[in-house]
């Protein structure tokens, strides 16, 4: 049975179904899922690659009381964010190229919602593992949507420094139409080069050699 999302979830996706640009925003699995990391991880900084109008940032920023760095080098979804997220104004910035290196080291959260190099999504290929492997530090990732290249770059980065836990956010049908969820890491820094390995092939076998990501629930993507 589909977990159906939270009021919460669907009062924000319903506000900016209404805004310019609408058309490709988080939906409300999503929102749920990084209410809930907000409020486990309680960060005081986030990481968001692909800000789009905002959906997700004005989840983030509502429901932490952390700085936002919003990289979007789209420059209608640059002006939609400023005008979407004014009432946050002072905590958070937009960086308009994703050439640049992220301003902090330490994130407790980074988000990944565009970025990732094809036609209408900005960014290049390569940010997501290049930017993860560049931090000191991150306690969650989420990845929204599918994004395959993305999932698997940001799998190798981690696997680094951190031993991981998986959470697929299962996609739901309301009213027949496809609300797409996405993927949750929890990671945990860790300087054992074996225990990282052995971390990293436990879920490479048992989860990413399957060929649908959604197939297994709860902490099995």
């Amino acid at each position: 049975m589909n977990i159906q999302p939270s009021s919460e979830s669907v009062g924000i996706y319903n506000r900016f179904q209404g805004f310019p640009g609408s058309e490709h925003i988080g939906k409300p699995v999503s929102i749920d899922a990084l209410i809930n990391i907000c409020r486990d991880t309680n960060p005081e900084r986030i990481l968001e690659m692909g800000g789009g109008i905002g959906a997700l940032s004005y989840t983030l920023l509502k429901h932490s009381n952390a700085f936002l760095d919003i990289y979007e080098d789209n420059e209608f979804c640059r002006r939609e964010l400023k005008k979407n997220l004014a009432e946050f104004e002072g905590r958070f910035q937009i960086i308009d190229t994703y050439r640049m290196l992220p301003p902090g080291k330490y994130y407790g959260v980074v988000v990944i919602d565009g970025g990732n190099g094809l036609v209408g999504d900005g960014g290049y290929p390569l940010a997501a593992q290049l930017f993860l492997e560049y931090l000191d530090s991150v306690d969650a990732v989420y990845i929204e949507g599918y994004r395959g290249l993305q999932r698997d770059l940001v799998r190798r980065a981690l696997q680094k420094k951190y031993v991981c836990a998986f959470r697929v956010h299962k996609q739901i049908y309301v009213q027949g139409k496809k609300w797409v969820g996405g993927l949750e890491v929890r990671c945990k820094r860790s300087h054992s080069a074996i225990a990282r390995w052995l971390d990293f092939m436990f879920w490479e076998t048992l989860v990413f050699t399957r060929k649908y990501y959604f197939k297994v629930r709860g902490w099995f993507s």
